[in-house]
């Protein structure tokens, strides 16, 4: 399963509220939708580390890294390349 996939799923069993709608495009803001927060970004940091074996550095941790699933990704790949 691709990191994409993976985060997907995650996010909608994981993350996603009570009454929300299930389907998350790669494009969409999950902080405008309300889906991550504190505590979900925490989850979030925890479930890619363990999935990938990369640590978020400190300051990596920015709304704009964490918006999309595909910037989610995008950052992820960003740091495999530094490892």
């Amino acid at each position: 399963m691709s990191l994409k996939d993976g985060l997907q799923k995650f996010i909608k069993e994981n993350l996603v509220g009570e009454g929300q709608p299930l389907d998350i495009t790669e494009e969409e803001s999950l902080i405008e939708r309300g889906i991550i927060d504190s505590m979900g970004l925490m989850q979030l940091l925890q479930f890619i580390e363990e999935r990938t074996g990369i640590r978020i550095p400190d300051e990596e941790i920015f709304p704009a890294n964490f918006a999309s699933i595909a910037s989610i990704v995008q950052t992820v790949e960003r740091l495999r390349g530094r490892v």
